[in-house]
């Protein structure tokens, strides 16, 4: 479907195509297609992120992160290496916000949700009931949720979960990380580090700006901004901080999510809720 998102692959760190849907061939992933199988869905968007980074950030991102965890999951559980299947990445996302900076491409919300719920149901309809969406991108965050929850409803059997912000969720990991606003902000420290750790060529960290944070009255009531109105140069937070030795630490902490995630759910043989009572019994 998205042609475009095949161009990510030559850009990831690890080279190895085990788990690449696209670069697998019908053997491959009839060895690999089973009631255990894991299936990683990557959505990302194409927008500008500060002049250092490139449009295509929050697809390289979980596309590397997605192959470089599995790698260091199958290390810890070698039974797995056969049960994990990453998709290509969806490369658009809803960057309505965006849309003031030159080149975004931005897809409506109701065709996020389409897309999305289409692929998902692709994936039921062969069988896979274990999905883990990784998110590169704050605007697709309501509609993979909409879209997981009508997939849901059509197939209640299907356990659909979702990495759904990354970039914040590591400050609160380990704040001891970041020097500024716990890495936040759009191409900022979190965003920047990672991007030099898994796809350094593309970081030109001499032209990250010297952002200062957008003035916001607080968090706790969130204001529907445009990006425009809170930066000229399409980047907020620190990204001048970003080092590679941080993005190697923002992997190390999604993968043990991740890693503690998926054992925690074999426990229970991907049961959760009541339904574990039933399971067990």
């Amino acid at each position: 479907m998205f042609i475009v998102g095949l161009d990510f692959l030559k850009d990831m760190k690890s080279t190895s195509k085990k788990y690449l849907l696209e670069k697998m061939n019908a053997v491959e992933v009839k060895k690999t297609m089973n009631s255990d199988s894991i299936v990683f869905v990557i959505l990302g968007s194409c927008e500008n992120h500060g002049d250092h980074l490139p449009f295509g950030s929050d697809s390289l991102f979980p596309l590397n992160l997605a192959q470089l965890m599995i790698d260091d999951i199958v290390k810890i559980h070698p039974e797995k290496e056969h049960q994990f299947i990453i998709l290509p990445p969806i490369p658009y996302g809803v960057s309505i916000h965006h849309i003031d900076f030159q080149m975004t491409i931005n897809l409506q919300g109701s065709t996020m949700i389409s897309i999305v719920e289409d692929v998902l149901t692709c994936l039921a309809d062969n069988g896979v009931r274990r999905v883990i969406i990784l998110n590169g991108h704050d605007g697709n965050i309501a509609p993979a949720e909409s879209a997981a929850r009508n997939v849901k409803h059509k197939f209640p059997e299907m356990v659909i979960s979702c990495l759904e912000s990354w970039w914040t969720m590591v400050g609160t990991k380990d704040s001891k990380i970041f020097d500024v606003w716990s890495g936040l902000g759009h191409g900022g420290e979190a965003e920047t580090s990672a991007m030099m750790s898994v796809c350094p060529d593309l970081v030109d960290l001499s032209l990250a700006p010297e952002q200062t944070i957008p003035n916001l009255p607080g968090e706790d009531v969130r204001i529907y901004w445009k990006f425009n109105e809170l930066t000229k140069t399409g980047a907020t937070g620190a990204p001048k901080t970003a080092t590679v030795q941080k993005g190697n630490e923002i992997i190390k902490i999604l993968t043990k999510v991740i890693l503690e995630f998926i054992e925690k759910m074999d426990t229970n043989n991907w049961k959760y809720g009541i339904s574990v009572q039933s399971h067990n019994t």
